[in-house]
């Protein structure tokens, strides 16, 4: 039973109504990015017809395949990265200022950082040979640094100095309140030892059994140290961000050791203000060698950080399998002031 008398008239068609606008800004250099994709076979016509033939959903398609074609499921678990191509940077106090005439810029945002244990590895690798799990880590560490920010027990070493500073210059009523973590005592004294060397020295030692039982793990440290001394033409847009990027990887002996809660009290504060991007590489679209050179520096950025997810995956399934007794894993990681 209807509810109340038709009036005989009927709703009007939409069919030539469009349902979706796209307004796109500096339409020109959008063109030139498409432009140089196409012409490095980069995408193709299919995927135009996919992007609807709007040029930036086209462009971001393009991107995107790219990308994924290089990496497939190597950032699956960890080390996850955004990447964004835009005309301006910054979303700090001088947000939005142009890149420059005539250029865009590929910001890499990191999403998720990696996490390894490399307490059990280290001891394997002491096994083959004294000093040798400590080599690893120093070396590996250092060769990071190189291309993004890492927290390890140096991070950890700081933000420890500097809680100490806060406490004394804080009311003395307070001061009792301060927690303060183990971190000389989390770190192997291996490591101190290590780093007394030179660099040479230390991988002397590691390729020396670059053909033993854990060749896996120290070639390709070797493969991340060798990428991370290749030139790129990456950008610093420090004034245009709060703050210096998130660390890309956290590093740590044991499993709640020290060092990560150093890195659980400092990340509470990492969304606090806008971050600087891992990777930004700004390019004129329309000049070849430009374009290049920004493909080159992205290509080994997503490179090195797939070695990198690689390698964490490999040290803590080793941790999983190998970590004897968890009564360890008890130890207090703070100590009172």
């Amino acid at each position: 039973m209807l509810l109340g008398a038709g009036t005989g008239e009927e709703f009007p068609s939409l069919d030539s109504v469009p349902s979706t606008y796209h307004i796109e800004t500096n339409a020109e250099l959008l063109y030139r990015l498409c432009v140089a994709l196409v012409e490095r076979k980069l995408v193709d016509e299919d995927l135009w017809l996919e992007s609807g033939r709007i040029p930036i959903v086209f462009a971001r398609n393009g991107v995107e395949k790219m990308i994924d074609q290089m990496c497939g499921d190597a950032f699956k678990d960890n080390l996850q990265y955004a990447c964004e191509i835009r005309d301006d940077v910054g979303t700090g106090y001088h947000r939005g200022e142009n890149v420059g005439v005539g250029r865009l810029a590929a910001l890499f945002d990191l999403q998720t950082a990696g996490f390894v244990i490399i307490g059990e590895a280290m001891k394997a690798l002491d096994e083959e040979e004294a000093l040798l799990g400590a080599a690893f880590y120093l070396l590996l560490g250092r060769a990071l640094r190189r291309r993004m920010p890492i927290y390890d027990h140096f991070a950890a070493e700081w933000y420890n100095e500097q809680l100490h500073d806060m406490m004394a210059d804080d009311d003395p009523d307070n001061q009792e309140s301060y927690e303060f973590p183990l971190v000389e005592e989390a770190t192997p004294p291996s490591v101190k030892v290590v780093g007394e060397w030179n660099w040479r020295t230390t991988r002397k030692l590691l390729r020396k059994h670059r053909n033993g039982p854990y060749a896996v793990w120290i070639n390709k440290l070797f493969t991340i140290e060798r990428l991370s001394r290749l030139k790129c033409d990456t950008e610093s847009f420090e004034g245009e961000y709060d703050r210096e990027p998130v660390p890309s990887v956290l590093i740590v002996f044991r499993e709640n050791d020290a060092i990560q809660a150093c890195w659980d009290h400092e990340a509470e504060h990492y969304n606090e203000a806008s971050n600087e991007p891992a990777c930004a590489v700004a390019f004129r679209p329309d000049h070849p060698e430009d374009f290049d050179r920004a493909l080159r520096t992205l290509y080994i950025f997503l490179k090195m950080n797939m070695e990198l997810a690689e390698l964490v995956n490999l040290l803590n399934d080793w941790e999983a399998k190998h970590a004897r007794g968890r009564e360890h894993r008890e130890e207090p990681s703070l100590r009172a002031a």
